[in-house]
């Protein structure tokens, strides 16, 4: 006999809710404030990493983002961001199937965490951006494990 999805969400509601699965519940939520500070993050950091030298306003386009002094629009420091979540989300999204979520998603965490702090002590743009990206990754992939 096959059961339906509508079956499946019934037996889900009925489970009694524990303190183990509030305890989930809130870590999952505190997980989840990481991804809505970052997307934040960049609105109120945006100025000052302009002007510290970082950046320009100016989006230079595609093709005018690389010179001398690495990456100069402040658009690429955004762009940074939203590349490395779709890139963790589309890409390694099935990594918490193999592996479990619960195991995936603290590595999710750990992995931004980290490279959250290498991108502090970074001194170029690019460099900025580059870590921006690698920790935009592990957002991507905490944002699907999240949701599951």
């Amino acid at each position: 006999m096959a059961t339906s999805a509508a079956q499946i969400a019934a037996r889900l509601d009925r489970l009694p809710m524990t303190r183990h699965i509030w305890y989930l519940i809130t870590l999952i939520s505190l997980g989840g404030c990481f991804e809505i500070y970052d997307l934040f993050l960049t609105a109120y950091i945006a100025p000052g990493l302009n002007k510290a030298g970082f950046f320009t306003p100016e989006s230079l386009g595609v093709f005018n983002v690389l010179g001398p002094l690495g990456v100069k629009g402040i658009g690429t420091f955004v762009f940074a961001l939203f590349a490395g979540l779709f890139v963790g989300a589309i890409f390694l999204g099935h990594v918490a199937d193999q592996y479990g979520r619960r195991t995936v998603f603290t590595f999710s965490l750990i992995w931004y965490s980290i490279t959250t702090a290498i991108m502090a002590f970074q001194s170029t743009g690019f460099g900025v951006d580059l870590w921006r990206f690698i920790a935009g990754i592990g957002i991507g992939i905490e944002l699907v494990t999240i949701d599951t």
